[in-house]
């Protein structure tokens, strides 16, 4: 269970890091540091949730989490590009 802990929890931080590196290599532009700070906050989010509901920190909930970082990131620049794309049509 141990091993199962430290494996979800190394793989909920790299995937944080793949989340900052996804959207610099997206958006070329690694001076938006403040898209990056959502990571954070969906990670807050997540525990916010985990205690509201009294659900234990367990594997699916980690599987969760890490889900959940992947569809919020996918959302997020979705949302992003095409704001860009249509940012000069009226």
């Amino acid at each position: 269970m141990q091993a199962s802990y430290v494996g979800l929890l190394s793989g909920l931080a790299f995937s944080i890091v793949l989340v900052y590196l996804l959207i610099v290599v997206n958006f070329q532009s690694a001076g938006s540091f403040h898209h990056d700070f959502r990571a954070a906050r969906r990670t807050r989010g997540i525990a916010w949730f985990l205690f509201i509901t009294h659900t234990t920190l367990s594997v699916p909930a980690l599987m969760g989490a890490i889900m959940c970082m992947g569809v919020a990131t996918s959302n997020s620049i979705l949302v992003v590009s095409f704001a860009r794309k249509n940012a000069g049509r009226k």
